[in-house]
């Protein structure tokens, strides 16, 4: 079991009332989980290994409001946590109230 997460702040650039630019800085965290159940014997054994790393994360994206009230936001994210290279894309619809 995997699991990421992150952090991060940064500024946003606004192209037009519809239109805007943003860029991300932060940390990122990743925490793997190993577990092992067997059998032997008739006995049952359990085994779990969990470790959990830090390290830099950056992202940026657009944010567009297609109808007044709309959001639709587009990103990317990534980080190297100890050496290991970690990256996806984020898209998101919301509402302003």
């Amino acid at each position: 079991e995997v699991k990421y997460g992150s952090f991060m702040v940064g500024p946003a650039y606004r192209l037009s009332d519809n239109f805007s630019l943003y860029a991300l800085a932060g940390v990122g965290t990743v925490k793997a989980t190993f577990k092992e159940h067997s059998t032997q014997d008739g006995d049952s054994f359990s085994n779990k290994i969990s470790s959990r790393k830090t390290g830099f994360a950056w992202g940026a994206g657009v944010q567009m409001n297609p109808l007044e009230n709309i959001v639709v936001d587009v990103g990317y994210e990534g980080s190297n946590i100890s050496s290991t290279k970690i990256n996806g894309f984020n898209v998101g619809v919301g509402y302003r109230f």
